[in-house]
């Protein structure tokens, strides 16, 4: 999603602008990817923080404010792995 910068969904008949921004992923497992992303509707942004990490099989994405990503990303890896 962060090759295209900048979009527009319709909800409804309200248009919301969507953002991203390419972020540094934590080295938790064989590949990682982190993407801010701003939703501009009526005057007003909501920031959300995605992080995916792959370890083996398994694929672990969590999303939500920055910092209870930031927070909880390494115990939810780790609860993945078993």
């Amino acid at each position: 999603m962060t090759g295209c910068p900048v979009y527009q969904v319709v909800v409804g008949d309200r248009p919301i602008a969507i953002t991203t921004q390419k972020l540094p992923a934590p080295a938790l497992g064989d590949e990682a990817w982190s993407q801010l992303l701003t939703f501009t509707a009526g005057g007003r942004d909501t920031v959300m923080k995605q992080t995916a990490v792959r370890a083996g099989s398994v694929l672990v994405v969590v999303s939500g404010s920055p910092a209870l990503v930031d927070a909880h990303l390494n115990r939810a890896v780790d609860k993945a792995r078993g």
